[in-house]
Parts: structure tokens; sequence; C-alpha cells
């Protein structure tokens, strides 16, 4: 079966399977590079868990920090602090290892323990159905911290790409629940308003790594029969952006998306929220897992800067 919503159609369907089988190999490989791995004490393998959802188990990823770094804590009378990291992929691909560079780092770095669940993706689910689930994640994750050793007090969230939305998304549903909102969002490259415009999405590169191609796939795919002026699916369109916690946005000069993140990083200072923003010039969307390694490194760096300071 190509995907079990009647919503998609087959062609979609069979474009978001060939997508898959295309881009998960180069995901892989791409993303397995030593120069990008910045690190610099040893972290463990990472265990392999399952969280409940609302839409079924999920298995996740979960890296430890240094038990120097557990111990240092502990010191304090805390446990370690949480980032959830929600891959990214276009809304199709399930890679969650892609993000074991970043995930080593804060590990290594800012001794924090990292989920990186591997949610649902299209064409076998649709809006709102990946929110939901990372959004569940999140919740385990504030209530489980005594059964793992983490402290459900202090947990961020953040992600690239599809996962920069998801990231967003959750702290939406935190603070439409009016429960605990996590403590700080990383948004690295990702998209903020998916009812925009193709025609707003330009680069002047060639051929940029998110074409309008990619993002008709996802619209027919994921996002198929939901409004996209939905704040979950734009969490641009946020009527409570006001509420958000200290956000890092990062975007690229030659990534389609800058221009929706860099206009929500500008509404979300405007509305009072603690944001620190950056445009990476010279590079393209991707830039925490690919070459030049100096892009790489400083983009890294400024994750764990924001959480060091959430987390203190």
């Amino acid at each position: 079966m190509l995907g079990n919503d009647p919503q998609i159609h087959w062609r979609a369907a069979l474009s978001a399977r060939t997508f898959q089988l295309l881009f998960r190999p180069m995901f892989r490989l791409r993303y397995s590079s030593p120069e990008l791995q910045f690190a610099t004490k040893k972290i463990a393998k990472p265990a392999r868990i399952t969280i409940p959802t609302r839409h079924g188990k999920l298995k996740a990823l979960v890296y430890a920090p240094t038990p120097q770094h557990i111990a240092a804590w502990h010191a304090s009378g805390r446990r370690p602090p949480v980032h959830l990291i929600i891959h990214g992929g276009a809304f199709i691909v399930r890679v969650p290892q892609q993000e074991d560079n970043i995930a080593r780092y804060l590990a290594s770095e800012i001794g924090c323990y990292v989920v990186i669940p591997d949610y649902d993706t299209a064409p076998k689910v649709r809006f709102p159905v990946s929110e939901e689930q990372t959004y569940d994640v999140f919740r385990w994750i504030l209530g489980n911290g005594e059964a793992h050793g983490w402290d459900g007090e202090r947990v961020s969230v953040g992600g690239p790409s599809a996962g920069g939305k998801f990231a967003l998304s959750v702290a939406q549903q935190a603070i439409d629940d009016g429960g605990y909102v996590p403590v700080a969002i990383s948004a690295e490259f990702g998209a903020a308003d998916i009812s925009r415009p193709d025609s707003t999405r330009v680069s002047a590169k060639p051929n940029p790594v998110v074409p309008p191609q990619m993002m008709d796939l996802v619209r027919r795919t994921y996002f198929v029969g939901a409004d996209l002026t939905s704040p979950l699916a734009s969490p641009a369109l946020y009527e409570r952006l006001a509420e958000f916690p200290p956000t890092l946005i990062m975007t690229a000069e030659y990534d389609t998306l800058r221009h929706e993140m860099n206009d929500l990083a500008a509404d979300l200072t405007a509305k009072g929220v603690q944001v620190t923003h950056r445009q990476f010039d010279g590079v393209d969307h991707g830039f925490t897992h690919v070459k030049p390694v100096e892009v790489a490194r400083e983009a890294i760096t400024m994750i764990g800067d924001l959480l060091r300071k959430a987390y203190a």
C-alpha cells in the first residue's frame, strides 16, 4: 500500500515513497561525516526506547550526558535537563539518526539528555498527526524524569527544517493546554507558514535545496485537506506568539524558507519574546549538517549557548 489515507492521491503517495527511497540513504550518508562531529567528550551509543502517543507507540533515540556531567548535576541538587530534537525530512523522510552530530554535541558540551523520536510521516499519515505525536513525546518526557534520570522541569525543544516547524508547534500546544512550556525553542532553517505562496519562497541559487516542487509535494501529502491558515499548520499565524519562551531562529541566505522564518523572528521580537536570530551567508538549507564546517560549528554552538542559558 502506498499510504493509508484516501485523501492522498495515489500519484502524490507514489511521489512521496519515491522521495523516501531516494533521500533516506542520502540523509544517512550526508549526515555521518566525522568532520561535523563537534563533541569533545565521548558519548555513549544512544539508547533505543519506545514512547506511547495518542497515535501509537514511537521508537526514539536517547543520548545520555557523560557520567561526569550527571555527577555534577546531582552535586548541584538537580538532574540533567533534556532537549527534544525533532528531526527534519520534508514531512516525509524518517531518519532520526541524522541529528546525531547535534545530539552528541549537546550531551557532551551542555550535559543534557537528548531525545529524538521517530515520528510518523507522509504518506502514512497527514496533518496534524506528527504535531500531536511530537507534543505527546514532549509530555511524556515531562512525566518520566524520575524513571530516566532527567529533570522534567527543564525541557527544551528544537529541530531543523520540518522539525523546526514541529518544535514551534510543540510550544503552541503547550501554551494552549495551559501547562508546562519548553524553557527554550531552537528552529534551524525551519518552516513557519505553510499557507505562504511559493512565489515568496525564492532563492538567488539556481537549484536550492527546497524547490517549489518539494513544497508542492508536502502540501499534496502531509497537508492534504488541511486548512493551511490554521496556526497549528502555520505557526507564524499563531495568535499567542508573545507567550513563547526564548527562541533561536537560524536561517540561510539561499534557503527558500528563509523569508518566512526571518519574518517570524521579527514578529516574535516585536511581541517581546527573547529572540536570537542569525542568517548565515553563502549557505543553503541544511547548513548544520553539511560543509562548510565553520558554519556548522558556529550554528551548533549557538544551539548549545541557547540551552546553557535556558537550563541555568
